[in-house]
């Protein structure tokens, strides 16, 4: 990465890395989920669905998971991450404070799975 990007080009892709590691410290902003987004797959949700929705029902309409079951089963297991922020609650309904910038959400089953929703 820093031969053909230089040492800007690897920073940012070391920060992107770091953003992607749930459970991570690094803050999601707009211009690090920029970063990371045409690496994870992605879907576009009007901002009225997704306000308000619980948890479980968005991984499932997002395409993370097939089934309510299998996304109620990984929570339960502690693997379901909102912006990289573990969820416990079964109850947990996306907030507007959640939505970053105002125009994404980064979900996460365990490590390596996740999906970008992109708000409309």
């Amino acid at each position: 990465t820093r031969f053909v990007h230089g040492e800007d080009g690897l920073s940012e892709a070391l920060r992107a890395t770091e953003a992607l590691r749930p459970g991570s410290e690094t803050k999601l902003d707009w211009k690090t989920i920029e970063g990371i987004a045409e690496d994870v797959p992605s879907c576009s949700l009007a901002y009225d669905d997704v306000l308000n929705q619980s948890l479980v029902d968005l991984s499932v309409s997002s395409g993370l998971f097939d089934s309510k079951s299998a996304a109620r089963r990984l929570l339960k297991q502690g693997g379901l991450y909102l912006n990289n922020s573990r969820v416990d609650s079964e109850n947990k309904k996306i907030e507007a404070a959640d939505i970053v910038d105002g125009k994404v959400l980064l979900l996460s089953a365990g490590k390596k799975n996740k999906v970008l929703v992109r708000i409309a």
